[in-house]
C-alpha cells in the first residue's frame, strides 16, 4: 500500500463524524424537527448561500462577511436587509496553497487602531491539512491585502480553521480562538494587535477549551468568545454541518446535525462550564441554544454581536428542508439574545 492510500485514525472518524452513517429523511417533511426555538429574524436581499458569517456594524452600515466566493462580502443598514452583495474580498484569492480544491471559510472580521483585520481558513472537506491567513485593509470596503498564513504549528490534536478574536480594551492582550473536529476548540494569547499578522509562540502556548468526546456528533467548531456581565461565554457549533438527504451518507438522528452551544466561564482562558456544571474540556460540556426546528435545519456557524439599543444578536447560517440542503440553499439567520439567570436565550 502507498504513502498516498494512507489514512490516520484521527482523520478517519473525523470524516466518519463528519459525514455521518445513517439512513435518509424526506426532503419535504419540514415538521421532522418540532419547534422548540424562534424562527429567525426576516432577513431580505442576499439571505442565500451564506455560511458562517462574520458582521461588523459601523457608521450605519452591516457588513457581513461569508465563506467561499473568495470571501463573499455584503451590506445592508438594517440586519433584515436588504442585504446587497458587494463582490469579493480577496478578489485574487489567498497566497496560501494547500490543495487544488482549497477554499476559504469561515472569515472573522474585527478592527484594531485603524486597520481592519479579517482572519480567515484555508482548507478542503473532512481534511486536516488548513492553515489560518490574514487580510487587512484601512476600510471595510477594501481593497484588502492578503498576507497569507499566520504559520501557527500544525498538530495532530487540532484543525486550523475558525478563527476568531476577543480583547476587551484596547489595553489588554487578545485572545485567539480556533479549532473545528479533532480535540476541539483552542485559544492562546497575544500581548497587542501587532502580533495579529503572524504567529511567534511556541506550541505550549495553545491550550485547548472545549472537546466532545460523545459517541455522536463528536464535534465541536466555531468557537465565539464573548463577555456579559462579569462572566466569559464560548459560543460553539456543535455535530455535522452539512448532510444531504439525498447523497450518502444521509442526514445524521436528530440531534446530532449542526447547532448552537454554550459554556461559561469566570476567566476567559477557562475553565469553561456549560450550565449543568459539566467541564467543557474535560467533560464534554455544552448547552445548546439553538438547534433543528421546524423549518430550520442544523443552524451554526454563529457570531454574536451589540446592535444600536444595546441589544445582543446571535447571528448563524442554517438550511431549510424545504427548499434544500445543497450549500447555495444554506441561508443567513439572526435573532435577538436575552440574557436569564446568568446564560443567554435565544428569542
Amino acid at each position: 500500500m502507498g504513502v498516498s492510500s494512507l489514512v490516520t485514525l484521527a482523520t478517519f472518524l473525523a470524516l466518519l463524524f463528519r459525514f455521518g452513517l445513517t439512513s435518509p429523511v424526506p426532503q419535504g417533511d419540514t415538521n421532522y424537527y418540532p419547534s422548540l426555538y424562534p424562527e429567525p429574524s426576516p432577513c431580505v436581499g442576499n439571505c442565500s448561500h451564506i455560511h458562517d458569517p462574520s458582521i461588523f456594524y459601523e457608521d450605519g452600515t452591516y457588513w457581513r462577511f461569508s465563506t467561499s466566493g473568495n470571501i463573499a462580502v455584503a451590506t445592508t443598514s438594517s440586519l433584515k436587509g436588504p442585504w446587497k452583495y458587494k463582490g469579493s474580498a480577496l478578489t485574487e484569492g489567498t497566497k496560501i496553497n494547500i490543495a487544488p480544491d482549497q477554499d476559504i471559510w469561515a472569515p472573522s472580521i474585527s478592527k484594531f487602531e485603524e486597520t481592519y483585520y479579517i482572519h480567515y481558513s484555508v482548507s478542503t472537506m473532512g481534511s486536516q491539512r488548513s492553515q489560518i491567513g490574514l487580510a487587512t485593509s484601512l476600510s471595510l470596503a477594501g481593497p484588502w491585502t492578503d498576507h497569507g498564513s499566520l504559520n501557527l504549528p500544525l498538530s495532530d490534536t487540532y484543525n486550523l480553521i475558525d478563527p476568531s478574536v476577543f480583547q476587551e480594551s484596547p489595553s489588554d492582550p487578545i485572545y485567539f480562538t480556533f479549532g473545528s473536529y479533532w480535540q476541539g476548540i483552542h485559544q492562546f494569547t497575544l500581548p497587542s494587535s501587532s502580533h495579529l499578522t503572524a504567529f511567534d509562540g511556541t506550541m505550549e502556548a495553545i491550550r485547548p477549551l472545549v472537546t466532545n468526546s460523545t459517541a455522536s456528533a463528536a464535534v465541536v467548531e466555531g468557537g465565539i468568545t464573548w463577555k456579559h456581565d462579569t462572566e466569559y461565554y464560548l459560543f460553539f457549533s456543535v455535530g455535522a454541518c452539512c448532510n444531504t438527504p439525498t447523497t450518502a451518507p444521509y442526514l445524521l438522528p436528530p440531534g446530532d446535525e449542526y447547532h448552537v452551544a454554550v459554556c461559561r466561564a469566570d476567566a476567559v482562558t477557562g475553565p469553561y462550564f456549560d450550565r449543568a456544571g459539566k467541564d467543557c474540556q474535560t467533560q464534554s460540556g455544552g448547552t445548546t441554544i439553538l438547534a433543528s426546528h421546524g423549518n430550520v435545519y442544523a443552524p451554526g456557524g454563529q457570531g454574536i454581536m451589540t446592535v444600536e439599543g444595546g441589544r445582543d444578536v446571535i447571528y448563524y447560517h442554517y438550511v431549510k428542508p424545504s427548499v434544500g440542503y445543497e450549500a447555495d440553499q444554506f441561508y443567513f439567520g439572526w435573532n435577538f439574545l436575552e440574557w436569564r439567570d446568568g446564560w443567554p436565550v435565544v428569542v
